[in-house]
């Protein structure tokens, strides 16, 4: 058992100021489109906002996290790739320093995650030395030094104790669930409209459906572990709406991934039948709720919900043609068979980090990353193609040693207030780790700090003081 009995659970009052603080931005977002000034919105307003939430109440902030998964700007009038997500953890980081200086108390480490982290970082600056292209590799060494390390060190020394890193896992909740509205909001008025193909995407890629596959796997694991009736209420709640916006994104890596990610939590969680009950009634419900909405209220149109079905399961093909859609994974297979191939090129310091980027998936061309061009689709391939042999082992170092680390989370936090906690947050990191096969992190800013902050949430619910 937790020796947290001191430590007052979440009050309804604080999980509706939760709720409460996006309103903050929106109404402020309304009036800079009014005023035609939403550039600056985004560089100076939002930070400012995230800076004040940080001081009153610092878990609070991160709310800005997922959130900033669907935001339209990449502020891209600063001549950059700079990310607002890279803003706001900017100021979060800001934050917590003068936290810091203000209360000293030391901070440290992970000590299994130093050597795997140096090396990555390293061996990442080494192979600018090789890299045509040395503006988004300096980028992509700035992101490792201030997520691997900073964000890490945040997380990992301020996220102690049993109410901070429930607040935090509630924050991470409340994203997912108000990113799943957004999303559905931005399909249903056609703004996320992709040449024919219609989808939730997010402005910044398909990690949409890595973050909306966390918060489902979240719910999931409410239901499976908490006790609590009213988080038990919210998780029904915010699974129809999150599992709809899954489908929609139509993003069949992590819809896979967070399918494989749920089978092996049942598989390997011993749990009451009543929880898995649960969790199959969530899915029946879910169905139901799919031909209520198309049928009576029409929410999304009919063929429009067959359509993202199919692209999301495959459940038809094409007779006669294969689509682009079709050809998908045959261009995966291949991008991954060049991306090999210029590895073995390069095994020592790889071609550069931020280098490996397709014109095209036909030609199989490297173009200038700032373009905006392909990914690879495999973070493993993608460490060891860009910055060698070496940093790609410490890669899957890193990954082995987070998934030690949160299982044993899961294990050590059996019969207390956290392991429903523990559970969602280890489900989440088994969703990034089987998706990265057909994805990547790395690149994309917001994707890469939540997996850390489940890492290091994890990581203090594993050293948290417990009774015999």
């Amino acid at each position: 058992m937790y020796l947290s009995d001191s430590i007052l659970p979440i009050s309804a009052s604080t999980t509706w100021r939760l709720y409460a603080i996006p309103l903050i931005p929106f109404v402020l977002f309304l009036t800079s489109v009014v005023f035609d000034f939403e550039f600056y919105f985004f560089l100076a307003l939002i930070p400012t906002i995230v800076f004040v939430v940080g001081m009153i109440n610092f878990e609070a902030a991160f709310l800005f996290v997922p959130l900033s998964l669907t935001n339209p700007y990449t502020l891209q009038e600063t001549q950059s790739n700079l990310h607002i997500s890279e803003v706001i953890l900017l100021a979060i980081f800001c934050v917590w320093l003068i936290r810091l200086i203000s209360t000293p108390s030391g901070f440290s480490f992970p000590q299994k995650f130093l050597v795997p982290t140096i090396l990555i970082i390293s061996m990442a600056v080494v192979s600018l030395s090789v890299a045509n292209y040395l503006l988004p590799g300096v980028q992509q060494v700035i992101r490792y030094i201030e997520i691997l390390v900073f964000l890490f060190l945040i997380v990992f020394n301020y996220c102690r104790t049993e109410h901070i890193i429930r607040q935090i896992f509630l924050v991470l909740l409340i994203g997912g669930l108000l990113q799943s509205l957004l999303g559905l909001g931005q399909f249903m008025t056609g703004e996320m409209t992709r040449s024919v193909t219609r989808r939730i995407f997010g402005w910044h890629g398909g990690g949409y459906g890595a973050l909306i596959g966390s918060t489902l796997m979240f719910c999931c694991c409410i239901l499976l572990y908490e006790k609590r009736v009213s988080f038990r209420i919210w998780a029904l709640v915010i699974i129809p709406f999150s599992a709809l916006a899954l489908i929609l994104s139509q993003t069949r890596a992590w819809i896979g991934a967070f399918t494989l990610a749920l089978f092996l939590m049942f598989v390997v969680g011993k749990r009451k039948l009543m929880g898995r009950v649960l969790v199959i009634g969530c899915i029946v419900g879910f169905t139901f709720f799919l031909v209520v909405q198309t049928n009576g209220f029409g929410l999304v149109e009919n063929n429009l919900l067959k359509s993202a079905i199919n692209s999301a399961f495959r459940f038809e093909t094409t007779p006669g043609k294969r689509s682009t859609e079709d050809l998908s994974l045959l261009m995966r297979l291949n991008t991954w068979k060049t991306a090999i191939g210029i590895f073995l090129s390069h095994p020592i310091t790889g071609i550069g980090v931020g280098n490996l980027r397709f014109q095209d998936y036909f030609s199989l061309r490297l173009g200038n990353p700032s373009q905006g061009l392909g990914y690879v689709d495999n973070q493993y391939i993608q460490f060891f193609t860009e910055a060698g042999i070496v940093a790609g082992i410490a890669w899957i170092l890193f990954m082995f040693f987070a998934l030690q680390g949160g299982w044993r989370a899961v294990q050590l936090s059996k019969d207390s207030p956290l392991h429903s906690v523990a559970a969602g947050l280890f489900g989440s990191l088994l969703i990034m780790v089987i998706g990265s096969f057909f994805w990547v992190i790395t690149p994309h800013h917001e994707l890469f700090a939540i997996m850390i902050i489940n890492i290091g949430l994890l990581l203090n619910i594993s050293r948290l003081p417990r009774s015999n």
